[in-house]
Order: structure tokens, then C-alpha cells, then sequence
């Protein structure tokens, strides 16, 4: 019986710097951010269609989601969506760092979330069915 907690407090140590070791493995891998060319980004942004919403982040840091309006050359020029009328964005592509379209908003957490509420629904449905049959 000793020898059995002893084994499997082993194993439990075990397991805790198995899981602390790899996580701080993983941890001290430093993350560089990957620099593309002038030319990459004009190749990448003149196949994304006008009109659809992109997530730009600039080389210094700044974050949105705008409307691709014009690729040139040069840099693109993006749109915001607002209600008021704005100057458009003008980002040279040597100070884009990140170009991607933004994606329609449905994902896994949204079919998990309304498969919860459809079986949760189901079942208090038939809960008050058979409560109702019952009296």
C-alpha cells in the first residue's frame, strides 16, 4: 500500500516537470517577426479583391481593419467604415507588417456555443413534455 503512493507520487512529479520543462521550452523560443519585401506584399495585396476588409498591422505596431480600396505599386490605400466621411489610409508597403482579409466572423466557438443552446432547449422541451404527461 506505501509503495503504491509512493509510485504514484512519483509519476504525478512526474508528469508536473515534464509539463513545466516543455512550456518553458516553448517560452524561451523568441518569436521574430518576419520581414517581407516591398515586392511580396504588392504581389499579396494585388490578389485580394477591391472592396473586401483587410486587417492591416503597420511595422510600428498599429492595428485595424479597414476596406481595400486602391493597390498600387507603391503602397495601398485603405478606407475606414464609418459614418462620417474620412481621408483614406495610405500604408507604403515597406510599413506594412501583417495583410490579411478578415475573416466572416463564424467559427468554432459559434457552433459549439448554438449546438449548447439547440440540446439545452431540446431537453428542458422534453423535461417539461414528460412533467407535463406525468400529472
Amino acid at each position: 500500500m506505501q509503495s503504491r503512493r509512493i509510485v504514484k507520487r512519483l509519476l504525478a512529479l512526474l508528469v508536473v516537470l515534464t509539463n513545466l520543462s516543455t512550456s518553458a521550452a516553448f517560452a524561451s523560443q523568441g518569436t521574430e517577426p518576419v520581414v517581407r519585401s516591398p515586392e511580396y506584399w504588392f504581389a499579396y495585396a494585388s490578389k485580394l479583391p477591391i472592396g473586401s476588409r483587410v486587417r492591416v498591422r503597420t511595422t510600428d505596431g498599429h492595428r485595424e481593419t479597414l476596406v481595400l480600396a486602391v493597390v498600387d505599386d507603391e503602397g495601398i490605400t485603405l478606407e475606414r467604415t464609418t459614418r462620417t466621411l474620412e481621408a483614406p489610409v495610405r500604408i507604403a508597403y515597406a510599413n506594412l507588417s501583417q495583410l490579411e482579409p478578415q475573416k466572416d466572423g463564424s467559427g468554432v466557438g459559434k457552433a459549439i456555443a448554438i449546438g449548447a443552446a439547440v440540446g439545452a432547449a431540446t431537453f428542458f422541451g422534453i423535461l417539461l413534455f414528460f412533467s407535463t404527461a406525468m400529472n
